[in-house]
């Protein structure tokens, strides 16, 4: 009888321990959603066994700029699961950020891995708008001699048409900007804005609201929907983003001045300093809003 019952319990332990895991994760996600990222943190380190668990430790570490650490927790994803398109993604970028932060000569070591996972990204799916627009800034980034190239930027440019208009757009800005052509950039910076109000389905990520936001004020184009797309941003940030909330009133700071509204220009840019440290551009323009 009691060989019986320890078999009955093995038996149920096995059908309960992975909906208590899948319970774990839907509490880790609820945190993630109530931006309660060290919560969050603590329940996925306790289910490191479980993929989801480790992609979201790699997307908080990728958050906090921990890049070594976002490193390891996505190589262990595409170790298990080579053909996943956005594990190899999130690798590929982690390293490519990490890069930006080092040495060029180490740079340069990383760079082949970097492109490898990206690249193998976009040939895993052919709809995977960010890897496009990663690779955009990737090979406009290089120098030819190390294998950049316009020519490769502009095909996944011609991709993102087909798949997101916003940031087919967003991504042939870029290019511009790269190439120091203002005027070039301010047409598809229009585009983008005039895109993504036509048809809001188009904005799919919340830093895609950054960005528009934040290209429309730097160019001067468009302030209300600039103001828009930045408060829209503040809202819904979350820790998929790269920007903190605080530049997104700097620049709603910047929009407001330059319109000769003190009161909410002084709030925003107040907003900007209470949410980041060490902001000197933020305290700079707090005192030629002060002047105004």
């Amino acid at each position: 009888m009691t060989n019986k019952f320890l078999i009955f319990g093995i038996i149920l332990f096995s059908f309960l321990t992975p909906v208590w895991a899948q319970s774990s994760i839907e509490t880790g996600e609820k945190y993630l959603k109530e931006n309660q990222i060290n919560k969050a943190k603590k329940v996925f380190e306790e289910n490191k066994d479980n993929a989801k668990a480790v992609e979201y430790l790699g997307d908080i570490a990728s958050f906090e700029k921990k890049w070594d650490e976002a490193i390891d927790y996505y190589e262990k994803l595409v170790e298990n699961q080579p053909n996943s398109s956005g594990y190899n993604f999130k690798l590929g970028g982690a390293m490519g950020m990490k890069a930006m932060e080092a040495s060029k000569f180490k740079a340069a070591l990383m760079l082949g891995d970097i492109k490898t996972y990206l690249n193998k990204a976009a040939e895993l799916d052919e709809n995977h708008a960010e890897v496009r627009r990663a690779l955009v800034e990737l090979y406009m980034q290089l120098p030819a001699i190390i294998g950049g190239s316009k020519e490769r930027a502009q095909q996944y440019v011609k991709e993102l048409q087909s798949i997101n208009k916003v940031d087919a757009y967003l991504a042939q800005a870029y290019i511009h900007k790269i190439e120091e052509d203002r005027e070039a950039m301010k047409v598809a910076v229009n585009k983008a804005l005039e895109a993504a109000s036509n048809d809001k389905s188009l904005v799919e990520r919340n830093y895609q609201n950054y960005e528009l936001g934040e290209r429309a004020a730097l160019l001067n184009l468009k302030p209300d929907l600039a103001v828009d797309f930045l408060e829209k941003y503040v809202r819904n940030y979350n820790y998929q983003d790269l920007k903190s909330p605080a530049w997104a009133h700097f620049h709603i700071a910047k929009i407001q001045a330059s319109r000769n509204n003190q009161d909410k220009a002084l709030s925003h840019i107040n907003k900007a300093l209470a949410s980041k440290f060490n902001f000197p551009e933020a305290e700079k323009l707090k005192q030629e809003i002060l002047e105004m």
